[in-house]
């Protein structure tokens, strides 16, 4: 940078302060972040088998199963990946005949664990 305040512009500012960003980026080892729904999936007691396979293919993580007093229904409550929800609602009601039905609800963000500055990674 030029000793006068004078000829300090943006060519001069703008090209050291990327570096400077990059460098910042590269030694902070980054890592992605994805966004995680709260599922709470209502269903008659005999179709929770399904509800919990569905949730299986789509790395869902089912925190809670409680059944509903007085009631033939169950409420299961489960972690989904915002990724994997996409045509979630159709694929867990074809895998309980109708059954279950579900409400997404965005919860947290997790830490995916691999590198994006990988290029082995996926």
């Amino acid at each position: 940078l030029h000793s006068d305040a004078i000829h300090r512009g943006g060519g001069q500012i703008i090209p050291t302060a990327r570096r400077v960003f990059l460098a910042a980026e590269l030694t902070a080892s980054p890592r992605l972040q994805e966004p995680v729904y709260i599922v709470d999936i209502t269903c008659p007691t005999d179709a929770v088998g399904g509800v919990y396979s569905s949730l299986a293919q789509r790395r869902g993580i089912v925190i809670n199963e409680e059944p509903l007093m007085n009631s033939p229904l169950s409420i299961v409550k489960a972690y989904l990946p915002v990724a994997e929800s996409f045509g979630f609602t159709a694929f867990l009601r074809s895998s309980t005949s109708g059954q279950a039905f579900p409400q997404c609800v965005f919860d947290h963000w997790e830490i995916l664990n691999s590198d994006p500055t990988d290029s082995t990674t996926k």
